[in-house]
């Protein structure tokens, strides 16, 4: 095993804020998403929606996302992150209060595309590269931290949104949500500096194709691409119908919705954790580690009624999902060579966005052909096992070239 972190370099402290804004911007970025758990049960009940019609907004979600992500991502290499960060706060936070005046299915679509590609693309892979660039000696811890705002938020907007929706109703909730947003986000983008120019400088002069894994990039992130593809199928059937599963069973709205607020703070700790520990042992073997926590929990939630149970394997669940994110994200920047690392990491997370997008519509296409969650969460699962073989043969591969061109292997 290998530690991947450099304790001789000293990172700048300021880069430690750049790592605390990305987190509050990841937490409500990711809140954003979650909040199609929340509507599901009111837009069933107003419009007579189907589930998978509802899921199929944070398919849209997901697609403006993968799709931002790819374009933000580069250009925010070209005018700075922070002009892309303030087209995310008015993009996100417009598109929630417009929420309020939902008429029909076209404009939930829509909205949701807009919400993922003007608003969570924006925050997402430009905040995580900036605060890269910032952090160079503990690179997976400083990107678990930031990651686990995701967690946070998933966990807390949708909990904070159950409420508003309980006291002034869907509509009314939705156009204060938006503005918290704005009051949250607008301050913190006067705080986004680029890194210094020294870092900056090395990242643009390296052009050669070296990686720590010392694998051909083309191969390695094209494999990595396809494991995370099934990895978020998997994760994404509890993120979206968590909440409408502990309804289904008995549970008041604000009971599941405290089953992900649980499964999500527990996701705070794994991705600290998960990121800690690939600066130790490598973001693959970690990533594989993190996936089979996952895959061996995600099933379970259609076994039991029991509440104190579905508590339990929330919090299990979520320290195990959470870990996946931070961990796909190390892979892609130490399979890719240094000049390429945002590149890569827009690959693979798109990869993972169109995986999420089919993961939360065939829970809900399936619940409505069989009336039950059980062949949805079974499904996820069989994602989940199909990850943990594509990343099993990804780490053979790497050790086999690695043994055969006489190089010490990383974990």
């Amino acid at each position: 095993m290998t530690t991947l972190a450099n304790d001789r370099v000293t990172d700048p402290p300021y880069g430690w804020v750049i790592v605390a804004i990305s987190t509050v911007c990841l937490a409500l970025g990711f809140g954003a998403g979650a909040t199609v758990s929340v509507f599901m049960k009111p837009f069933e009940q107003e419009f007579g929606w189907l589930r998978a019609d509802t899921s199929m907004a944070y398919t849209m979600h997901t697609i403006g996302a993968a799709l931002g992500g790819l374009m933000w991502g580069s250009l925010s290499d070209r005018i700075g992150v922070k002009r892309i960060a303030v087209i995310g706060t008015f993009g996100m936070s417009g598109g929630i209060a417009a929420l309020g005046w939902l008429a029909g299915l076209p404009s939930l679509y829509a909205i949701y595309f807009l919400i993922g590609f003007a608003g969570f693309a924006c925050l997402f892979t430009p905040m995580l590269a900036l605060a890269g660039l910032w952090i160079s000696a503990r690179k997976g811890l400083a990107i678990g931290i930031a990651t686990a705002g995701g967690a946070i938020g998933q966990g807390i907007v949708p909990y904070a949104l159950q409420h508003l929706i309980a006291d002034f109703g869907w509509r009314t909730a939705a156009l204060y949500l938006g503005a918290g947003y704005f009051v949250l986000l607008f301050p913190l983008m006067f705080f986004l500096l680029p890194a210094p120019s020294v870092a900056m400088a090395t990242r643009q002069n390296v052009q050669d194709d070296s990686n720590l894994w010392n694998v051909p990039h083309a191969i390695s992130i094209a494999w990595l691409s396809l494991a995370g593809l099934f990895c978020c199928i998997c994760m994404a059937v509890p993120l979206v119908h968590l909440v409408p599963l502990g309804i289904d069973i008995g549970c008041s709205p604000s009971t599941a919705a405290g089953l992900l607020l649980s499964l999500m703070i527990s996701g705070v700790f794994g991705r600290v954790f998960f990121g800690w520990l690939a600066d130790r042992i490598g973001g693959l073997a970690t990533y594989f580690l993190s996936s089979l926590a996952q895959t061996s929990v995600v099933f379970w939630f259609t076994q039991t009624r029991d509440i104190a149970m579905l508590f339990n394997l929330s919090i299990l669940f979520g320290f195990g999902f959470a870990g996946v994110m931070t961990c796909l994200l190390i892979c892609a920047r130490e399979a890719a060579p240094l000049r390429l690392s945002g590149t890569a990491m827009s690959i693979v997370t798109t990869a993972g966005w169109i995986g999420m997008g089919l993961g939360g519509y065939q829970a809900g296409f399936f619940y409505d052909i069989t009336a039950s969650y059980l062949l949805p969460y079974a499904n996820a699962a069989i994602g989940g096992i199909i990850n943990l073989l594509i990343v099993a043969a990804l780490f053979w591969y790497r050790r086999h070239r690695q043994a055969r061109l006489g190089r010490p292997a990383l974990a």
